[in-house]
């Protein structure tokens, strides 16, 4: 939370405001939910009185308990639109990187700085986790910090300016504002089996795809060690959370006749269907990928990655300045594996030069020597006998 072994700083330097950011996807169709009411009992799932389009009562109202298989489920599914929500989660990372964009530009602008001065001043970073919902829908959890820099880039107080809420306005702004545009699947008449598509495409077949209208954005006692404590408890159970029907959906679904063998709700069984049969309109997916800033394959993004939703993206991702990298952190822990092994297999140790030891390779050298070339590339080099080589037994052979 901190955010200390900075890269090249030992202590983290100055550490800045931070908030805790809840991004939220935007509402697709009524689901059956829980909230808390007073004391121990929750409060009833949905006041609505009449009937949809398709006869389906719009209310519910079971008070639902925590572990409960209707939650998450739509009330009624044929006004829930699969193809949006399966096109949201695809776009939610590059809405994402949009709107980190846009954030930089909002604040420059609020601080009368250009972008380029605001980089020298400050610096925003981030850590970012992703929460997969029952109802099939991905919400980031956010903490954005700033830092001061000095002109050498190096750590220093942040100005009075970032002190205060410019930052957390200007993120409520560009969050009400931002939008990526993507192809619109209410063209794509393959939703619904009964013919009846939920929205009517728009006229130029794009959508604007941006948040939902529930944000959440808090200041961050980073000095404290039960506020941040409390944010870091969060991110551990949003990113450990699992929805997935037991694991389920935990690979890749190849195809419908894969999905078919699996004992899936009924609502997380349609948003797989959705992205397998979007994806198979190779017009519609090609654009999308372009959209999402996905690189072009063999297979669809949302083929790829039906098994989640069409959410392609990593589940924790952060700036690379915001604590220490995850390379530095596998490089510690190769280094651990490898004086375990040598303290076990015997083998010898030298002194490091700064009061610790390492261990020596097979060759001698001390494990993780910079003078070491280590090359960490495999070629294929084929497989079966080599047919120019004498065959075992022969007058040629041994």
């Amino acid at each position: 939370m901190r955010g200390g072994l900075d890269v090249g700083q030992d202590d983290g330097g100055a550490i800045g405001p931070a908030w805790f950011v809840t991004l939220t996807a935007p509402s697709f169709g009524a689901v059956h939910s829980r909230r808390a009411g007073r004391g121990a009992v929750s409060e009833v799932c949905r006041r609505r009185r009449g009937t949809c389009e398709h006869g389906r009562a719009l209310g519910c109202g079971i008070r639902h308990g925590a572990d409960d298989r209707a939650l998450g489920e739509p009330i009624c599914p044929r006004c829930f639109d699969y193809g949006r929500a399966v096109v949201w989660n695809s776009l939610a990372p590059a809405l994402w990187k949009a709107t980190r964009d846009a954030l930089e530009s909002a604040v420059a602008s609020a601080a009368g700085l250009a972008v380029s001065a605001l980089r020298r001043a400050v610096r925003v970073s981030f850590v970012k986790v992703a929460e997969m919902q029952r109802r099939g829908l991905v919400h980031l959890h956010v903490v954005i910090r700033v830092d001061g820099r000095d002109p050498s880039g190096g750590p220093a107080p942040v100005p009075d300016w970032a002190a205060g809420e410019l930052v957390a306005d200007c993120l409520r702004t560009v969050v009400a504002s931002v939008r990526v545009q993507a192809p619109d699947p209410a063209g794509v008449a393959l939703l619904d089996p009964s013919g009846a598509l939920p929205v009517a495409p728009s006229a130029d077949g794009l959508w604007a795809v941006g948040w939902g209208d529930q944000v959440d954005i808090r200041r961050i006692r980073l000095g404290g060690d039960s506020d941040a404590g409390k944010v870091a408890n969060y991110l551990a159970k949003y990113l450990t959370k699992s929805t997935t029907d037991g694991g389920l959906l935990d690979g890749p679904v190849r195809s419908l006749a894969h999905l078919g063998r699996l004992p899936l709700r009924a609502h997380a069984r349609r948003l797989v269907e959705t992205c397998l049969q979007l994806g198979a309109d190779h017009g519609f997916a090609a654009a999308l990928d372009a959209a999402a800033g996905r690189a072009a394959g063999r297979r669809t993004g949302l083929h790829r990655w039906a098994h989640s939703y069409g959410f392609g993206g990593h589940w924790m991702t952060k700036s690379r300045r915001y604590s220490t990298t995850f390379g530095a952190v596998r490089a510690v822990r190769r280094r651990w594996v490898r004086m375990l092994a040598a303290a076990l297999s015997g083998r010898p140790f030298e002194s490091d030069g700064a009061g610790g030891w390492v261990a020596v390779d097979a060759f001698g050298r001390p494990d993780g020597d910079p003078t070491t070339v280590v090359v960490g590339q495999w070629r294929y080099a084929g497989r079966g006998r080599d047919p120019s080589a004498p065959v075992p037994g022969s007058e040629d052979g041994p």
